[in-house]
């Protein structure tokens, strides 16, 4: 097998792809910036026909721009793993990872977010599901002690938070949670979650569980979590008040605060379980890859000089 993935990204991908290793032979090209920018020579660069599949984990904007060289591969498995990111479904930027996938419709797509993968399936794209994960080095190994408490990430002006506008105005007047607003740094963000109790995640309108609410276990917060999809909760192992509290309303995720405020040994009970429980992910997502590389693919039609043209220009 190969993997074509982008350098920047070893970090944070290469342990998990290790656990390929063990069963199927792995040749890895971590990519700088140059040459994912010329996707086509590196592929012609490579003995391409000796591999029984192409992993290709790069960053969308370089995926989208070389469709055409992501065509001369006949066993391609493509990482999407900022889809669930992005909010709504109608959205331009969702609009050019759908034309992404109809340009290669033999190729396998990988996404994190069970939303997502859904919503793709029935557009009849073979689509399958990888958990989200952080590198092993997000997760401290001690936790600060904590001196705040509860925190918001996120902006209510955005347009993803439409609906919750009012609710998240209300709950930061009756609960005082601290919002760290869409243009904070990541110091200014890693300081209010290492100093929290607990931090609320909204991840409702998106397409499955998001790094920062994986970000907000890692510092080891309570995480209050209004989820984009409870079965992905339950099959990643997420938990109500074992190593999580899960909220769908004003009215219960102010009734958990609340709850855990008074309730200080419970509250640290769940917050160090949702610490332990970020450690499996790494393990998990492992063990799916072997479920995503092994099925067949579906029949190769990117062998012609009329599409090969088409998609030079594709945009």
């Amino acid at each position: 097998m190969l993997l074509l993935a982008s350098g920047a990204s070893k970090q944070h991908i290469g342990a998990v792809f290790q656990h390929l290793e063990g069963h199927h032979e792995l040749h890895t090209e971590w990519l700088n910036g140059a040459r994912q920018g010329q996707l086509s020579s590196v592929i012609d660069g490579l003995p391409i026909t000796e591999f029984d599949r192409v992993l290709v984990w790069l960053p969308f904007k370089r995926l989208y721009s070389q469709i055409s060289a992501l065509r001369k591969l006949s066993k391609l498995i493509v990482f999407d793993p900022i889809l669930h990111e992005l909010a709504s479904i109608e959205g331009e930027a969702l609009h050019r990872h759908v034309k992404l996938c109809k340009a290669l419709p033999w190729a396998r797509f990988v996404v994190c977010g069970q939303k997502r993968q859904r919503w793709l399936k029935k557009q009849g794209v073979d689509v399958l599901w990888l958990p989200s994960f952080v590198e092993p080095f997000a997760v401290e190994e001690e936790v600060a002690p904590k001196t705040n408490g509860v925190c918001f990430l996120g902006d209510p002006e955005l347009p993803e938070y439409k609906q919750y506008r009012e609710m998240l105005y209300e709950v930061r007047r009756e609960l005082k949670i601290h919002i760290v607003g869409s243009d904070a740094g990541m110091p200014e963000i890693s300081g209010v979650l290492d100093s929290s109790l607990m931090c609320f995640v909204c991840d409702s309108p998106f397409g499955g569980v998001r790094r920062q609410t994986l970000e907000a276990f890692a510092a080891g917060c309570v995480v209050l979590l209004w989820p984009a999809d409870k079965d992905e909760c339950a099959d990643i192992g997420l938990v109500d008040m074992e190593n999580v509290a899960l909220v769908d309303s004003k009215e219960e995720l102010v009734a958990k605060v609340n709850f855990l405020q008074r309730h200080k040994d419970q509250a640290s009970r769940i917050a160090s379980s949702g610490h332990l429980w970020l450690t499996t992910l790494e393990m998990q997502a492992g063990k799916c890859l072997g479920a995503i590389v092994e099925p067949p693919f579906g029949e190769y039609t990117g062998d012609n000089a009329w599409g090969g043209l088409k998609y030079l220009f594709y945009r």
